[in-house]
């Protein structure tokens, strides 16, 4: 295929994946201007390897796994302190519970991500598994933990009221 088709498809499908990049990066740094500069070297990344690529049906998958590593490299680079203002409110995440919002941020950055990549996206979890580079049993166990920290924030905030 020529390069002006190839920039064209690359384009179309960087423009369909953009809400969940923005989504699954966000569920990991929880911080917008993090979130932005993790996707922006996705796809910098993503083009420049396009050509590594074997099959452009696992393009989604290939792009998400190169997001999900440029956002862990933020977090390994981010200073401490700035892991103390967890949560963007000027960002609008899907979930408008504002407690859903709060117990979310108690999670590990694995596991909201399992969380967002299982709820939010649709994947499964051999296809999570995939993305992340664990075992579809860790992926598993991610989310059960994840549940159960949820389910416990949850119950605690109902018993406080």
């Amino acid at each position: 295929m020529n390069k002006a088709r190839t920039d064209a498809w690359f384009a179309r499908e960087i423009e369909n994946a953009e809400p969940s990049m923005f989504r699954i990066a966000f569920a990991i740094l929880r911080n917008r201007t993090d979130c932005e500069d993790a996707a922006q070297n996705a796809v910098l990344k993503a083009y420049s390897r396009l050509g590594t690529l074997s099959d452009r049906k696992i393009f989604r998958t290939w792009l998400i796994r190169i997001l999900k590593n440029e956002c862990f490299d933020l977090l390994r680079k981010r200073r401490p302190e700035a892991d103390l203002a967890v949560s963007d409110p000027g960002y609008e995440m899907e979930v408008p519970d504002l407690d859903l919002n709060r117990a979310f941020d108690t999670l590990s950055a694995e596991e909201r991500l399992a969380i967002t990549l299982f709820y939010y996206e649709g994947y499964k979890t051999s296809e999570i598994a995939a993305m992340t580079d664990v075992s579809e049993g860790t992926v598993r166990s991610r989310l059960s933990r994840a549940r159960a920290a949820l389910k416990k924030q949850l119950s605690e905030k109902e018993h406080r009221i």
